[in-house]
């Protein structure tokens, strides 16, 4: 399961996966990946994990459940390592748990997909590798 909580086109990159989108949400799956999008707000008792902007999180994050950033700096969870005009090339670039295991930090080109922002293909590859699909 994906919730996608505020402003965000990362449902476009999902095709049949279970999504449901909300602009306030209160989370209590254990199983789902929750994407806070621009102005979202989520209030999370459970999840896999929250996957946020990790240029402008505002979000509090319980204790217990991971916290996913995306941004530009190789400190956030994943960003992107190179760019085309027609793809980009994401990158976990530290662990991350799944419901079966660890996922180790990779790299994996994406393509670009129109009116799709960047932070949306990097939380749609975060949310697809916590979901490991």
């Amino acid at each position: 399961m994906i919730c996608i909580v505020g402003e965000s086109h990362a449902d476009r990159l999902f095709g049949e996966l279970p999504t449901i989108k909300a602009n306030y949400a209160e989370i209590d799956v254990p199983k789902a990946a929750v994407i806070v999008g621009k102005n979202g707000k989520a209030k999370v008792s459970s999840a896999l994990g929250i996957i946020v902007d990790g240029d402008s999180c505002d979000q509090n994050i319980p204790r217990g459940i991971q916290l996913i950033t995306c941004g530009i700096s190789p400190k956030n969870t994943v960003s992107v390592t190179s760019r085309t005009d027609e793809k980009l090339t994401l990158s976990l670039n530290r662990s991350i748990r799944t419901e079966h295991g660890v996922i180790e930090p990779l790299e994996q080109p994406v393509d670009i997909e129109r009116g799709v922002s960047e932070y949306d293909l990097m939380a749609a590859f975060a949310a697809r590798l916590l979901l490991e699909k």
